[in-house]
């Protein structure tokens, strides 16, 4: 049975006077587990390139990374953001292949600041710092630094608690921002114990896409979160197969 062909949108940055682009290899070592074939995406030169890349893979991993740039959302405190900010070049091609890949229905995992950035391209906002401004915030780590862990909630109906299989399961984090307030067409379905959203899925397509602020890839000895990983793979080779002539 051939397996479907992931796509990882790139970590872009500069070093040693060039820009690259790349991926932890933990988001491919749980890609393989699960069962796919992780590929590194790449920014292209024309925009319309970008349905061609999404017509070319089976599914999509947004991965984690740094913390976009407040003005997308209208945000009043850039003060509070990380010194690692996204690059503009990065924004553009997440935002644009999250939305060739849902125009498609193609099935698509978002990790972190993937699930962050979905809700600011359905119009909702963030906390530059949660620190700052969710007031009884628990610690959900630190950005590239320290992780945290702590338990969820997850809805009982939802399509990510039938994946996982645990109501109540302990995560790994490692972020200072998360959803203020939740963009359109989107429904919170995990939430920790301060009240922040730690999941969403889309109201119109439930199957559409699993969001998460977590980082199941650094928790890759539990099953359960293997899983999500396993939901993506399978979901990709599934829809592959009936729209394959």
């Amino acid at each position: 049975m051939k397996k479907p062909l992931i796509g990882l949108n790139p970590y872009y940055f500069e070093y040693s006077d060039a820009m690259w682009n790349g991926s932890k290899d933990r988001y491919f070592t749980a890609i393989w587990t699960a069962g796919g074939i992780p590929v590194t995406l790449h920014h292209p030169d024309q925009d319309d390139s970008i349905n061609e890349i999404a017509q070319a893979i089976d599914g999509l991993l947004l991965v984690g990374g740094p913390d976009i740039p407040n003005n997308i959302y209208n945000g009043n405190h850039p003060e509070l953001l990380d010194s690692d900010v996204m690059t503009p070049e990065r924004e553009k091609f997440d935002r644009n292949i999250f939305l060739a890949m849902y125009n498609l229905r193609k099935p698509m995992l978002a990790i972190c600041v993937g699930m962050q950035h979905i809700n600011v391209i359905r119009g909702g906002t963030l906390y530059e710092d949660l620190t700052e401004q969710l007031d009884g915030s628990v610690y959900h780590g630190e950005f590239n630094g320290e992780w945290a862990n702590h338990t969820v909630k997850l809805e009982n109906n939802s399509l990510l608690n039938k994946v996982i299989g645990d109501d109540d399961p302990e995560i790994t984090c490692t972020h200072h921002q998360g959803i203020r307030t939740l963009g359109h067409g989107l429904k919170p379905v995990s939430w920790s114990d301060d009240g922040l959203i730690e999941a969403i899925e889309d109201t119109k397509f439930p199957d559409a896409f699993l969001a998460v602020q977590w980082h199941p890839e650094l928790m890759l000895d539990d099953k359960d979160q293997i899983n999500l990983f396993k939901w993506l793979v399978q979901e990709s080779r599934s829809r592959s197969q009936r729209t394959s002539p």
